[in-house]
């Protein structure tokens, strides 16, 4: 009997575990995979909404960001017939829950790009949500990555 008590604790502990809330809004609720290990490799651009209504993003189809494990990277588009590609670093925020952008302007300085809140990151799928308020305003994006 004791056992048996035991392995339902077991159980019961791992079904909590597994159920818990993830940390980012659409998931995953769980991976083997640490958070950076998921955001390293070259992330192009799937889709963005604004206000829910989905954007023409035939401009920047060849848009890529490449994210390396020590935190530098580059974006790669094809821009009116122009490659371009820019140096940039990135990181988590303290609580790994915004990606922190930073790339270089053409006089080659750092400026601060991008802060976006992660709310799904998966090995193949990186979501964003930014939300700006101007003018009484609010305009709520959502930018969808996928892994190439």
């Amino acid at each position: 009997m004791k056992k048996f008590g035991i392995i339902l604790a077991f159980i019961a502990g791992f079904a909590i575990l597994f159920t818990a809330c993830g940390k980012y809004e659409e998931g995953p609720a769980f991976s083997l995979k640490t958070k950076k290990a998921r955001v390293v490799g070259t992330w192009g651009i799937k889709e963005i909404t604004v206000n829910g209504e989905v954007q023409d993003i035939s401009a920047f189809a060849n848009t890529t960001f490449e994210l390396k494990k020590d935190g530098t990277g580059k974006l790669n588009t094809n821009f009116l017939g122009m490659n371009i590609s820019v140096d940039m670093e990135w990181k988590f925020d303290d609580n790994k829950e915004n990606l922190m952008i930073r790339m270089k302007n053409q006089n080659n300085e750092w400026e601060e790009w991008e802060s976006s809140e992660i709310i799904k990151l998966t090995s193949a799928e990186l979501w964003f949500r930014d939300v700006e308020t101007e003018d009484g305003v609010t305009l709520t994006t959502i930018t969808k990555l996928e892994k190439k």
